[in-house]
């Protein structure tokens, strides 16, 4: 999976709502809640970093989470792939 080009799939939204971070398809009833890392996951999957350069960013930005962020990372690709919310190339 490191070498996947993770890219957001259309209409999808990520929304603050009662302190609480949701990315949702307006159309579709799929809505799943997304933590911190996964949020910053989700800004990150823009068709042109590999997941391999997402965790050397984010490892650059949080090195204190540095070993726990290619299983944080991943789990939270899963998540999005599971609700369609994006494509691995």
């Amino acid at each position: 999976m490191l070498a996947k080009i993770p890219a957001q799939q259309p209409d999808f939204r990520l929304e603050m709502l009662d302190d609480e971070l949701l990315l949702y398809h307006p159309a579709a009833t799929k809505i799943m809640y997304c933590n911190a890392t996964a949020s910053l996951v989700w800004q990150l999957c823009n068709g042109q970093r590999s997941v391999e350069e997402i965790i050397a960013l984010l490892a650059n930005a949080y090195p204190e989470a540095a070993d726990s962020l290619p299983a944080d990372v991943t789990a939270a690709l899963q998540q999005f792939v599971d609700h369609g919310a994006i494509t691995l190339a």
